[in-house]
């Protein structure tokens, strides 16, 4: 029996990046036999239209050739039409990924407070949650992300600042059990003397991140290189018609997957950022345990 994580405590860095990957091997079967459950189908449906919206860009590319002819019509049908078609399903697939990354945060943050609460991730239990605040999630990721761009607009600082403060609210939701806006309130109190450190966590966590899914991003890197190569040496000018290839398609689909799945690090990370200013401002852990050395003692 591995020795459970104990969650209300105060970390620095180090500890954070430890104890998420102490939650994987702790609860590496019922976590991923949850998540792949019920958030798998939607990575799949969303990389499926990705990758639609992907092979359909690199088809574009081929009318490169027809642009040369001096047929007006060409483009007002033929090209327009499939510009037209790919503007259409390329917003499908923001709004298909905007719902997979709200139920994705919603199954991570609902498995580890089953772990919290019960000891063990309990299936049950994580499903209800999901189908009574996955509406909510979804406002909260609408929220941070509108509120977030409008800050970038102002020389991006600002937009920098609020993301930061504000990647706390749904752990807040989860565990504070508060609403959106309540929780949206409660993000810049508990961000409070820590936004720097909680900053440089999150860009430390972002690199490991980001190293992991550059490892599957590879093929299609080498991919690109060999054929930007060869195009080049065989045409003198750069072709980007691989990119409608199966084999990138390919090499696309096992990226765009791995980088959902990946994310799961960024959520239980931020989770345990959470944890750590809660205990920094209210010292939830001591009085827990406070409580609990005090019904011993009855």
């Amino acid at each position: 029996m591995r020795k459970q994580i104990k969650f209300r405590k105060q970390r620095d860095l180090g500890a954070i990046i430890t104890d998420t990957f102490s939650f994987y091997r702790n609860h590496a079967k019922s976590f991923f036999t949850v998540f792949l459950k019920h958030v798998g189908p939607l990575i799949l449906l969303t990389t499926a239209v990705s990758a639609y919206v992907q092979r359909s860009a690199g088809s574009l590319m081929t009318f490169d050739d027809a642009s040369s002819q001096s047929d007006v019509d060409f483009f007002s049908s033929t090209f327009g039409k499939a510009l037209t078609e790919l503007s259409a399903l390329s917003f499908l697939s923001v709004i298909a990924s905007f719902v997979t990354y709200a139920a994705l945060i919603t199954c991570v943050l609902y498995c580890v407070k089953s772990v919290l609460d019960d000891g063990e991730i309990i299936e049950a239990n994580v499903v209800k949650n999901m189908r009574s605040r996955f509406f909510s999630f979804m406002g909260a990721l609408l929220l941070v992300t509108v509120v977030s761009l409008v800050g970038s607009l102002f020389l991006l600082i600002p937009g920098i600042y609020l993301f930061v403060t504000l990647s706390l609210i749904f752990a807040i939701m989860v565990f504070k059990n508060q609403p959106m806006i309540e929780a949206f309130n409660s993000c810049f109190s508990l961000i409070k003397s820590n936004w720097w450190i909680t900053f440089l966590t999150l860009i430390i966590i972002g690199l490991l991140v980001s190293f992991i899914s550059g490892v599957f991003q590879l093929p299609m890197i080498v991919l690109g290189l060999i054929e930007g190569f060869t195009s080049a040496s065989q045409s003198g000018s750069l072709s980007l018609d691989y990119m409608g290839s199966w084999l990138y398609i390919t090499f696309y689909v096992v990226a765009t997957i791995a980088s959902y799945v990946l994310m799961t690090i960024s959520v239980i990370s931020s989770t345990l950022i959470y944890f750590n200013l809660d205990e920094f401002h209210n010292s939830t852990g001591q009085l827990e345990e406070i409580e609990k050395i005090g019904e011993e003692n009855l």
